[in-house]
């Protein structure tokens, strides 16, 4: 195992709602992964005529798992089989570490609380690639 993948997050898997015909809301399941690695950069730019900006970029990559599905496979999956797998998606969330919380829909425990609350070592999937055909390093990369 590479020694960089030495990291613990939790990710947020969102069943949409508009992907679900029994519920009219997203509904959220934690899964907690071990020997990962995470990666937060914080930049600073600056254009000409106007203030420099801060920006913030995240990655995470996640080993090789038997316990990953696909999202469009992950929910046609019965809820209690379901709980035994973990997908990734855009608009799914990442925290650095072992997070507790769960994501209920309503305060305190939206989506958009629980990122306030554990920022800036947390963030929205907004890329996702599936780097397990490659030779070596088998793994799944989020973005944001």
């Amino acid at each position: 195992m590479n020694p960089n993948y030495n990291q613990t997050i939790t990710v947020y898997n969102c069943f949409r709602a508009a992907d679900n015909p029994n519920s009219k809301k997203d509904i959220w399941q934690r899964t907690v992964l071990c020997n990962c690695v995470y990666k937060h950069i914080i930049e600073r730019t600056e254009k000409a005529g106007s203030s420099p900006e801060m920006s913030s970029t995240y990655t995470a990559r996640v080993p090789v798992s038997e316990k990953y599905k696909p999202y469009n496979e992950w929910i046609q999956l019965p809820k209690t089989e379901r709980s035994r797998y973990f997908t990734f998606n855009l608009r799914d969330i990442v925290v650095k570490g072992e997070c507790m919380n769960e994501i209920t829909g309503t305060s305190p425990g939206t989506a958009s609380e629980l990122l306030s609350r554990y920022k800036p070592e947390s963030f929205t999937v907004t890329a996702f690639s599936d780097n397990t055909s490659f030779c070596h390093a088998k793994h799944y990369r989020l973005g944001g």
